[in-house]
């Protein structure tokens, strides 16, 4: 079966950030980056190899290399991770004052 919808193209961005570690949700990523990122994923030739790796990779496996976002996700994840560690350390320092 092939992946040939916008709606089904933009649910595999979705579910592949998610994968990686990165919640859509999360206000950091310029809407911008985000656009860019479902328009390399709109134009990518790997939607049912990506499809099919959603459904059958472990839990935490690293996104694959076919993957046009892979590097992105990347960068967005660990931004998000230290946004979160720093809000983390400011609350946990407001409880020592």
């Amino acid at each position: 079966m092939r992946v040939d919808t916008i709606d089904e193209r933009l649910a595999l961005f979705r579910q592949m950030m998610i994968r990686a570690g990165f919640d859509p949700q999360f206000p950091l990523i310029p809407d911008e980056a985000l656009r860019a990122g479902a328009q390399r994923c709109l134009g990518c030739q790997s939607g049912e190899e990506c499809r099919d790796w959603l459904r059958q990779a472990e839990p935490g496996a690293p996104v694959p290399d076919f993957c046009r976002n892979a590097a992105h996700f990347a960068e967005w994840a660990a931004g998000q991770v230290t946004v979160e560690q720093d809000a983390l350390d400011e609350a946990v320092h407001s409880l020592d004052r």
